[in-house]
């Protein structure tokens, strides 16, 4: 008995110096210079890695399971590292995913608010972000993504962290670049890597074979910046009679005139929009009497040739004759008195839902031709499933008439580059990566998608007239990007919040090089943003 005990202590000491050692450094072929490493044939050593709230933590096959079954306590481990600004860093892990509990089944986490049920954290002390996990994809805790399934195998992930940089490996391949998505300030100046549950509400089960961080010299020079970009102090949009306003829409009538259509309801079908005005570059805003609160208010709204202004309502009702009939607002110049009138909506019968209450709706942008007539983006449900669409009207809004589709498009923003040059974004879903396409004949064809590391909803374009292609976008955060190649990459990313609300955005260019950015996180608010081209 005495020797079996002896052998037990002796296999224990073996064992946490063995621990102890693959925590120590070591360096691999790839220069790596690792400062911690952990193996998950063991529970996580003690002397280096302290457990947040209650991990659910057993090794199990050779990997550590950690359930996080509790809706009000963490469930991860964290180690403290001594940063290096000089060095690049490298964090790996090796995980299996399995399921969520969180809102839309498991598959809408929202890091920043809600914490990640299965996630990487890292801060070199001065900013943090990480890689949150689930079922159908990898994201950073804030607005790169990568669709994968990450539940039937394990799979090894890598972050890559040079300056404000977190490029995004999956099993040796390069997924996410991540230029600008290492920014979030660091909670504590001391720097630290951490796994596992860091939701209180949420719930996740998670199998991890090794996590590890080190660091090497950079791989990579960054290049000097080519864009100056500068965020002023936000300012709240508010009501003195508190409607609540959120998800707006903002248009530039030219001569000092903005217009902004918001939503005013639940989220919900036929929901009441409203029309605020403002002559102070965005800083204070009236709503129009008489288009405040109602169904039929006009969401995309332009300046026609002749001064007056158009405006498209977002909501239609289908007749029986399955033409959709919704409102177009024409306004005085100065958008003080209107006019409404019905107008006819005519979709190919493919393009129709039958069992939709709602078939499409016009949405943001809405251009203006040459020969008098106007062209609108929308989106609806079609017998396919969702598409955009490019509606004409050639009798001043009183009939719409289908130009062409856009596949599997929600939410577009379409950005005009030239006569016949056009790009559009579109959502395709919550925390998903958006799909960027191209027009080279004025809209009558789309090239096939292409999918973009940015996402996920409600994108908004703008071209500059300093030649820089902005974006704004949201959820779970509200950002903008820049493009300076006409949207062909996206070079410069700014986050305006990452507070959360609908972080539905939008923007226009009020004076040469400044964009307003207006958003709805957590309450309706703005800020300049000025855009300066400082290299080639």
């Amino acid at each position: 008995m005495l020797i079996t005990t002896a052998a037990s202590v002796v296999t224990g000491i073996v064992l946490l110096i063995a621990a102890l050692v693959v925590e120590t450094r070591a360096t691999d072929a790839d220069g790596i210079h690792w400062l911690i490493q952990y193996d998950g044939r063991t529970l996580p050593n003690a002397a280096v890695w302290t457990a947040t709230g209650k991990p659910n933590a057993t090794v199990e096959n050779a990997a550590l399971r950690i359930v996080d079954d509790s809706v009000q306590e963490q469930a991860c481990f964290r180690a403290g590292w001594k940063a290096d600004s000089s060095s690049e860093i490298v964090v790996e892990a090796r995980v299996k995913v399995g399921a969520i509990k969180a809102f839309r089944g498991g598959q809408s986490v929202w890091p920043w608010r809600d914490g990640a049920p299965i996630g990487l954290l890292v801060s070199d002390g001065k900013r943090q972000d990480g890689l949150c996990l689930t079922p159908r994809g990898v994201a950073t805790f804030t607005d790169r993504f990568y669709r994968m399934d990450t539940a039937r195998a394990f799979h090894t992930y890598r972050l890559v962290i040079h300056g404000n940089d977190m490029s995004v490996w999956v099993d040796g391949t390069q997924r996410i670049r991540g230029v600008d998505a290492f920014w979030k300030p660091a909670d504590s100046p001391e720097p630290f890597i951490q796994f596992g549950s860091n939701a209180k509400a949420f719930t996740g089960d998670s199998r991890w074979e090794y996590v590890k961080l080190g660091v090497r010299k950079p791989t990579s020079v960054t290049p000097p910046p080519r864009l100056k970009i500068t965020v002023s102090e936000p300012w709240e949009i508010t009501r003195a009679d508190k409607v609540r306003q959120t998800r707006p829409y903002l248009y530039d009538m030219g001569k000092g005139l903005l217009l902004m259509s918001v939503a005013q309801g639940p989220d919900a079908y036929f929901e009441p929009y409203g029309v605020l005005r403002s002559t102070d570059e965005g800083r204070t805003w009236t709503p129009i009497k008489g288009l405040d609160r109602i169904e039929q208010a006009p969401l995309p709204m332009v300046r026609l040739a002749d001064g007056s202004i158009l405006g498209v309502s977002r909501w239609n009702r289908k007749r029986a004759d399955g033409v959709l009939i919704g409102h177009t607002v024409r306004f005085d110049a100065k958008a003080e008195t209107f006019t409404m009138f019905e107008h006819e909506i005519h979709l190919p019968l493919e393009a129709m839902a039958e069992k939709k209450p709602v078939v499409f709706v016009f949405d943001r942008h809405i251009f203006a031709e040459p020969d008098g007539s106007v062209m609108a983006v929308g989106y609806g449900y079609a017998r396919a499933g969702r598409a955009g669409h490019l509606l004409r009207s050639a009798d001043g809004g009183k009939t719409w008439c289908h130009f062409s589709t856009i596949a599997n498009a929600g939410e577009p923003a379409l950005a005009r580059l030239s006569p016949a040059k056009m790009t559009v974004i579109y959502r395709q879903g919550t925390l998903l990566p958006f799909a960027q396409v191209w027009s080279r004949d004025a809209g009558k064809t789309w090239t096939e998608p292409v999918t973009l590391e940015e996402g996920s909803v409600d994108p908004d374009m703008t071209l500059m007239s300093n030649g820089v292609l902005a974006c704004s976008y949201g959820r779970p955060a509200s950002c903008i990007m820049f493009s300076l190649d006409q949207g062909k990459t996206w070079t410069s990313h700014r986050v305006i919040t990452d507070k959360a609300g609908f972080n539905y955005s939008s923007i226009r260019e009020i004076r040469p090089g400044r964009l307003l950015y207006v958003h709805d996180a957590p309450t309706m608010r703005a800020v300049y943003v000025d855009v300066e081209r400082v290299g080639p």
